[in-house]
């Protein structure tokens, strides 16, 4: 009998370094489903390098592929609701609703507090508790912070943020507490929880009323706050900031408005401190500051004009300003 030769097909191996680069261009839904491939490829993307990696090529991709606007509708307060901004830029309403560790049979009074590296900070409001949780909206995976026991007192409102220190690689929330009955006279009470050690503790005082509707902005490793300083029979407003690694206050100075009667709002555009400054019924100016502590670096990005005729008194806050000049907004008013 002759020999028979056997026939072997060649397989076919990339380099690890390869196969890196292709699932880091993957969108998330993709990455989770290529988990269940082999042990290899289920350590390599559960992997906090990777998954760091993974965010930082995503949230830089200039046509705004992965970016996603996620919003509480008014009509249904323990939902979110998540658009692709690519859509909402080409005004197509392509709504997706979350599946999240919130949703219930009754209402309950659910506030994005912030979001940082993808991960959503959300403040659940019952008539019994108050709620935190950290929810990632990619994965839906979740988890609640364990609830800081306070004495109860009149006058005094709880305002919570969220951001990120690099340095410890941490994740934190902190909590501020001023009396609005005291007619911006009070200092700010001020704890802060950490992720990674899974405690509350108590910081120094902060020297200012923070504004009672807002969350502190984060960028630049720091927590913002717009405050209130009474001058007499007027006021003025400063923005104070909270270094989340030295755990350390300052101040922000701000850029030279026009003259006039004024409202500021404070946000973050990409990862750049802004600053709106609405002047009723008229026009909003828009500044960002292009160097992080720098004054003169503040630049005015965009004057908007109010539409009374739509119902905008007030111009909103920007949600996205595309390259190509366009300003996403959110109309509150009509």
């Amino acid at each position: 009998m002759g020999n028979k030769k056997k026939s072997k097909k060649a397989i076919l191996v990339l380099p690890v370094e390869i196969i890196i680069e292709i699932l880091l261009k993957l969108p998330v839904i993709s990455l989770l489903r290529c988990k269940s491939v082999c042990e290899s490829w289920y350590s390599l993307i559960s992997d906090r390098h990777f998954i760091k990696r993974h965010y930082s090529l995503s949230s830089t991709n200039i046509n705004c592929e992965h970016h996603r606007l996620i919003t509480i509708p008014w009509e249904q307060r323990n939902n979110l609701n998540s658009f692709p901004l690519s859509d909402l830029m080409l005004d197509i309403n392509n709504v997706l609703e979350l599946d999240n560790p919130l949703q219930r049979t009754q209402p309950r009074d659910l506030s994005i507090v912030g979001c940082c590296n993808g991960l959503i900070c959300l403040f659940l409001n019952n008539d019994d508790d108050y709620n935190l949780f950290i929810y990632n909206p990619s994965t839906r995976i979740w988890n609640g912070l364990p609830f800081r026991r306070r004495k109860s007192r009149r006058g005094w409102h709880a305002r919570y943020s969220f951001g990120y220190d690099e340095s410890s690689d941490d994740y934190k929330v902190v909590e501020m507490s001023s009396n609005f009955e005291a007619e911006f006279k009070t200092d700010s009470r001020v704890h802060i929880y950490s992720v990674k050690t899974g405690n509350w503790k108590r910081l120094g005082d902060c020297s200012h009323a923070i504004h009672s509707n807002g969350h502190g902005k984060f960028s630049n490793g720091a927590l913002h706050w717009l405050t209130y300083e009474s001058l007499g029979s007027s006021f003025t407003q400063r923005i104070v900031s909270l270094d989340l690694e030295k755990e350390t206050y300052g101040e922000v100075l701000q850029p030279e408005y026009d003259e006039g009667d004024k409202t500021l709002g404070l946000g973050v555009l990409g990862e750049r401190l802004c600053v709106l400054c609405n002047y009723r019924e008229s026009h909003a100016d828009v500044w960002v500051m292009k160097v992080y502590g720098v004054k003169d670096s503040w630049s005015k990005l965009v004057s908007i004009p109010c539409q009374t005729d739509l119902g905008m008194h007030y111009i909103s806050m920007p949600l996205c300003i595309s390259n190509d000049g366009k300003v996403l907004l959110g109309n509150w008013w009509k």
